[in-house]
């Protein structure tokens, strides 16, 4: 009899305390409705970039001798960076001043010879017109040859200077291609260097925000290696083309960065200010609830309530935790945050520890 009426209490117990549970308002946490100032944001992420990374190449066919930068060394333009051997060619240079000598020389006799012929012509007629005409001759030619000789000697010297390779801008070695003693072929690359003039992240945005994004707009860049230092940055070209396949179009954001910090192909964020709208009401957007195509909040009363308000939502940032919106409600309200299972009607139990309201900074966008 006491195992009966023990086992009763017990069940007895258990449904009191499963009604209680049940019928026990739902614990929320809020935050309080705010008015502020929204900076509106497009995102957009890609790699750094910069407008010209030219290799540079060797002209001739050759082995290296020397190369003088490496990568991570800032060059400026006119720099050498790499000589290839050129013992050859100081030699082929050589033989091309010595001919050019003996070009003058022998047109230096020449002229000699034709001016003495005149002499004779002029004073008795000692040689006849035709032995004077070969005597002209032969001082044109001799004339010939040495133009003739000078265009070979220059193009020797042309192609010694090939044997120096220099930069054309100023810039960061980002890839060295070869190293001393490598066999080269015209046209292969030595180096590659990044111009640091213009540094920009070519990053891929929504195209849906195409007609929002302009150049010109101030932006924000937030690069992968240093997350916690925004640099500010604009618009400097859009791509009117989209990608089909991913929907997205390519905006290229300038901004300025030591050359010792570029790493070319790092990721980064960026976003895009788009417009700014000023006194409007705000909520987290932990606290808004879609439902179809509307979009609701729900606003816990002084007695725990809960009414359901529908809501129009704003432009907003990816970065700010809050959005603008219009509908019914009133500063200081107090929104449930993470409604989700809530109808309205309901009564609800607000936590102790309140989360912190939709007031609150924007990211800090200056470095």
């Amino acid at each position: 009899m006491g195992k009966l009426f023990l086992c009763g209490s017990i069940v007895l117990a258990g449904l009191a305390l499963a009604k209680f549970v049940v019928l026990a308002p739902r614990e929320v946490s809020i935050a309080a409705v705010a008015v502020q100032d929204v900076v509106a944001e497009i995102q957009g992420t890609g790699t750094v970039a910069t407008e010209r990374q030219p290799r540079m190449g060797s002209k001739i066919n050759g082995r290296i001798e020397r190369v003088l930068a490496d990568e991570g060394d800032f060059v400026k333009e006119g720099q050498l960076l790499a000589v290839l051997e050129d013992a050859d060619l100081h030699h082929q240079v050589a033989l091309a001043r010595a001919q050019l000598e003996a070009a003058r020389a022998s047109a230096h006799r020449a002229k000699l010879d034709w001016e003495r012929a005149k002499k004779l012509v002029v004073r008795d007629n000692a040689i006849s017109e035709a032995e004077y005409d070969a005597y002209e001759e032969d001082y044109r030619v001799a004339e010939s040859a040495v133009g003739v000789e000078e265009a070979e000697l220059r193009y020797r010297e042309f192609k010694l200077s090939e044997t120096k390779v220099v930069s054309p801008v100023s810039g960061l070695v980002t890839k060295r291609w070869v190293d001393p003693g490598d066999a080269v072929v015209a046209g292969q690359p030595l180096l590659t260097v990044a111009e640091t003039a213009t540094i920009w992240v070519a990053a891929d945005v929504d195209q849906r925000f195409a007609h929002k994004v302009l150049k010109g707009q101030p932006a924000t860049v937030i690069l992968r290696g240093r997350p916690d230092k925004p640099i500010r940055g604009e618009v400097y070209r859009v791509n009117p083309q989209a990608d089909p396949i991913t929907e997205e179009m390519r905006v290229e954001v300038t901004f300025p960065l030591p050359p010792d910090e570029l790493q070319v192909g790092q990721w980064a964020e960026v976003y895009i200010e788009v417009g700014t709208v000023t006194n409007v009401l705000t909520v987290p957007k932990a606290a808004v609830l879609p439902f179809g195509n509307d979009k609701f909040v729900f606003v816990a009363g002084s007695d725990g309530k809960v009414r359901r308000a529908k809501v129009e939502l704003g432009p907003t940032s990816p970065r700010l935790p809050f959005v603008p919106v219009t509908g019914d409600l009133q500063v200081g309200e107090r929104v449930i945050l993470k409604p989700i299972g809530l109808q309205g009607g309901e009564t609800v139990r607000v936590a102790e520890a309140p989360a912190a309201s939709s007031q609150g900074r924007q990211p800090e966008s200056r470095p």
